[in-house]
Parts: structure tokens; C-alpha cells; sequence
């Protein structure tokens, strides 16, 4: 299983987000009718005036068939149009086995964690965007898979982080007191001490995201 963090310039209420730009959507799930339609509930923080306001003028959804108060948050059921089923990546989703742990958008684009069962999984998943043109960008990529060769997994660490992860414990920089500080650690790589620094607190994060932090959530 491959676990990735793709951002994306994805079209679906990208005209809504822009009229909303302090507005967050939460995607909850979707389903294809027998009609063959696409709906879609979403979950929706901040300017819900706005948000409303722009729907009208997006030409991916159709007008809300349902609106739900929770609170400060509101649960849409929106029903995309034909050109919001033409750029919908969701069919790709179901037909390549993928799994969405968790896709939220702001007027920024389109964050999509997910987990895909191989490499042409994940290549069919980018290649949409892609072909059409869109502005994507890999973030991260976690490999779960066991690995077959007797290597260990690098849970989305790059070499040079795990190399730092590495010699930090060895020389002691968690130890308390600290036997090391950053500046040594940095010499031992011939890098600053600030670069070294980023490069421990990147592996520390992408290790505790990876795998203690809960399912499904990111920071």
C-alpha cells in the first residue's frame, strides 16, 4: 500500500472557493446513482454566505439538494453537472482500488491524502490531473508495503533525514542532558547547523505523521 499527499489545482468548486477565499470544505463521501449521476456530501467551515453566494455561479454543481446546521459547520449535499462529472477524479478512484483518507479544499486547491494498492495506482491517479492540464504536486509518498528485499522501511523519510534521525541518537542529541548539540551533528554532514536542524525536525515530523499520528488526520 502506498500512502500519498497530493495537491492539486482540481476544477470542482474551484469558482465557489474563490468568492469564499476564508472558506474550508471537508469531503465526506461520494456516490454514483443508477442514474448515473455523482453526488457528493461535503462539510463546510467559514464564510458559509459567501460559499453559498458562489455556488450559484459554478458551473461544476448543481444548487444544493440539501443543507444541513450543525453548529458552526454545515453538511452539503451538492450534485456536480456534467462538466463537474467530466472533471471528477472519483470515478479513477473506485476503478483503481484507491482509498481517501482524507480530502479537504480551500481557494488554494485540492488536498487529497490517500492510499493506493500499487504504483500504477498512484501513476493513474496523478496522470488525470496531468492530462488535463491541471497544476499538481506530490507531497509526500510513504511506501507500506513489506519491503521484500530485507530492507528496512523508511516511513517516508528521505535518506539524508534518516541519516540525521540516525546520527542524532547515536550521539546522544536526545540524550538528557544532550551530549551533542545541532552545530556537531552538522559537521559530522559538513552543513550548517540551521540545515541541520531542518533536516532532523522534517524526519522527526514526517516519522510522527507517518505513524503514531491518528488515521486518516494530518497536522
Amino acid at each position: 500500500m502506498l500512502l500519498a499527499t497530493l495537491l492539486t489545482d482540481y476544477p470542482i468548486l474551484r469558482e465557489t472557493l474563490s468568492r469564499a477565499p476564508n472558506t474550508k470544505v471537508t469531503w465526506e463521501q461520494s456516490d454514483l446513482t443508477e442514474d448515473g449521476d455523482h453526488q457528493m456530501l461535503v462539510w463546510v467551515d467559514g464564510e458559509v454566505a459567501a460559499f453559498d453566494a458562489g455556488l450559484e455561479a459554478d458551473p461544476t454543481v448543481n444548487a444544493p439538494l440539501q443543507v444541513v446546521e450543525f453548529g458552526d459547520r454545515r453538511l452539503y449535499q451538492l450534485e456536480l453537472t456534467d462538466d463537474g462529472q467530466q472533471a471528477s477524479v472519483y470515478p479513477t478512484v473506485i476503478e483503481a482500488g484507491n482509498v481517501l483518507r482524507e480530502v479537504t479544499a480551500t481557494h488554494e486547491g485540492w488536498h487529497f491524502r490517500a492510499a493506493f494498492p500499487s504504483d500504477e495506482a498512484i501513476e493513474r491517479f496523478h496522470a488525470f490531473f496531468v492530462d488535463r492540464g491541471l497544476d499538481v504536486e506530490l507531497r509526500q509518498l510513504y511506501d507500506a508495503r513489506e519491503p521484500t528485499d530485507g530492507s528496512r522501511l523508511q516511513y517516508g523519510v528521505t535518506d539524508r533525514q534518516r541519516e540525521a534521525l540516525v546520527a542524532a541518537v547515536d550521539a546522544g542529541y536526545l540524550d538528557i542532558p544532550r551530549s551533542c548539540s545541532l552545530a556537531e551533528l552538522g559537521e559530522r554532514f559538513d552543513i550548517s547547523s540551521n540545515a541541520m536542524s531542518e533536516r532532523f525536525r522534517r524526519g522527526v515530523g514526517t516519522l510522527i505523521e507517518n505513524t503514531v499520528y491518528p488515521d486518516g488526520q494530518s497536522p
